[in-house]
């Protein structure tokens, strides 16, 4: 499992607000994480949902951010037939899979990163990147998510995606020289991630992460 660096989360009406002003762009040594702050409600005029099995379009993952053979992204889930929740959800694995391409690259300013977050969902990921390059880590194994839930915003501009993810299988490796890190079985493997993703007014529809949260030792992922 790996480390985590905290950011704080803001509201997701703060998040739909956002959108009427802004359009712009986004280590575990000894297995340790970081807790994040713990997320806010969304606001009184959103609804929550959990995905049904769906018709729409499957998750697209961009090629750009293609992993090493030893590392992979797992994400498990059905498509939402709901067309904003697809796609949130999407943007949100995407901007997943773009920071453990970072980590990967050892580069924080990594093209992926900067297309699939920005404000404190960049802030959170660059952070994460940093810490693997200062440690000289990279990662290895599988990470896998699943169980999303969906908080709509007002409009459609926004949806918030909570994510489970268990990272019990997910270690980190020497960038010189290869050695794993292994780490037993631990309640810290599972954690929860808590996405504000926000749809750019751009002639294709991009989703972009705005805010995140995330938090380890959350024992409603285990499974």
């Amino acid at each position: 499992m790996r480390a985590r660096t905290a950011v704080t989360a803001t509201a997701l009406a703060a998040a739909t607000a956002l959108t009427l002003t802004a359009c712009g762009g986004g280590s575990g040594g000894g297995g340790d994480k970081i807790s994040t702050s713990p997320s806010t409600s969304a606001s009184p005029s959103a609804s929550t949902a959990a995905p049904s099995e769906a018709n729409g379009a499957s998750l697209r993952i961009d090629p750009t951010l293609k992993l090493p053979a030893d590392l992979k992204a797992q994400f498990q889930w059905a498509t939402p037939k709901n067309a904003d929740q697809a796609a949130a959800l999407s943007g949100a694995a995407n901007y997943i899979q773009a920071i453990d391409h970072a980590v990967t690259k050892q580069n924080k300013s990594d093209p992926g990163l900067l297309g699939y977050s920005a404000d404190s969902a960049l802030t959170y990921a660059q952070g994460y990147v940093q810490q693997n390059v200062d440690q000289k880590l990279t990662m290895t194994g599988t990470d896998r998510y699943y169980g999303p839930t969906f908080t709509m915003g007002s409009g459609g501009a926004s949806v918030e995606v909570k994510l489970c993810n268990d990272q019990s299988k997910l270690y980190s490796k020497e960038v010189v020289g290869g050695k794993v890190h292994v780490t037993g079985a631990s309640d810290r493997n599972y954690v929860s991630w808590d996405i504000v993703m926000v749809k750019l007014p751009t002639a294709k529809a991009v989703w972009q992460a705005r805010e995140v949260t995330v938090k380890e030792k959350a024992l409603q992922c285990k499974q």
